[in-house]
């Protein structure tokens, strides 16, 4: 029984250390400002994102739909948030690095994925 649970916690600890590292600081807003970031949205599908430099955020989905905001960088947590136009709320949410070289943007309480990101363009390429 001993060996079985030794067996559980080192798998457990191996799956662990693969887990995807959180972009801080600088290379957090290195990653964000002024890039449109193309994805994949839990739930919208197929994305562009645009975060310019000045804090407004422009999104459109494959399937038309249209989005415009405010976003930060709120360097206590590490995390990035989105004030949509359309919503009351702001959303503050991690940039994890994943093994093959993508982002993944993870829900800030949650710990759910939100974006695959599969890439991230210089500039406004909505």
């Amino acid at each position: 029984m001993k060996s079985k649970i030794s067996i559980l916690l080192i798998i457990l600890a191996c799956s662990n250390a693969y887990a995807g590292d959180r972009l801080k600081g600088d290379e957090l807003k290195e990653f964000w400002t002024d890039k449109t970031i193309i994805g994949v949205h839990h739930k919208m599908g197929a994305i562009k994102t645009y975060h310019s430099e000045d804090g407004s955020v422009h999104s459109k989905s494959s399937s038309g739909a249209v989005r415009n905001g405010k976003w930060w960088i709120d360097e206590s947590s590490n995390k990035k948030c989105i004030k949509w136009d359309h919503k009351n709320k702001k959303g503050c949410h991690y940039t994890e690095v994943n093994q093959n070289g993508t982002h993944t943007l993870v829900h800030g309480k949650k710990g759910k994925k939100l974006v695959e990101i599969q890439s991230s363009e210089k500039g406004n390429k909505l």
